[in-house]
């Protein structure tokens, strides 16, 4: 081989031995980057929490049931025919649980479970503020009577995102509300009481 073919064949060689270089000082892909969090597993929910969300999902199929028969409301209905529609969904819902009592969804254990929550996320000037918040809102006069409305004339109070996050999750036919110390689960369209817990504010 002469001397300009010997060159020739070293500058063709010369990208392929940077291509190789490059590969070998490359870091090896993927393992050593992968977040940690990939590898941990999601912690399991608590056996408590997720038996009183069975329930809550049970009630919420019952009055899925009940308002499929009451009939759908005309896109041009009436005041008078909501509310007609509504007490008859109300009645219907109040006979199916006749014998509904308190403590049916939050029995002693969620009520417990619920009470230990709420005190671990609000803590000094925090839980002064929420009991601030609460005792202020419109909700005297809210009976806590399982199966019965919640008064149209009182205060809805939004629950605090951050806590919606740590109580157990709900359907989205029922939701949350505080009247005074207590804790109601109310249904959203037909305003009934579906169950309360007393003293859920610390």
């Amino acid at each position: 081989m002469n001397h300009n073919t010997a060159k020739i064949t070293a500058l063709a060689c010369a990208p392929a031995l940077a291509i190789c270089f490059a590969l070998s000082a490359a870091p090896t892909p993927a393992r050593a980057q992968q977040p940690q969090s990939a590898a941990v597993a999601a912690a399991p929910a608590s056996p408590v929490a997720a038996a009183f969300e069975k329930r809550v999902r049970e009630y919420a199929n019952m009055r899925e049931a009940i308002e499929e028969k009451t009939g759908e409301l005309p896109d041009s209905a009436t005041p008078e025919q909501i509310e007609a529609h509504k007490a008859k969904f109300q009645t219907a819902v109040r006979a199916a649980r006749a014998r509904a009592v308190p403590g049916q969804l939050f029995t002693r254990d969620v009520a417990a479970h619920i009470r230990s929550v709420i005190a671990a996320e609000y803590k000094g000037r925090d839980r002064v503020e929420l009991r601030k918040s609460v005792a202020e809102a419109e909700t005297k006069g809210v009976p806590l009577r399982v199966n019965y409305p919640y008064p149209e004339s009182k205060e809805l109070l939004e629950m605090p995102a951050n806590l919606l996050q740590k109580l157990p999750t709900l359907p989205k036919q029922v939701k949350y509300r505080f009247v005074g110390r207590n804790l109601l689960l109310v249904d959203r369209e037909n305003g009934l009481i579906v169950d309360y817990m007393t003293n859920a504010l610390p």
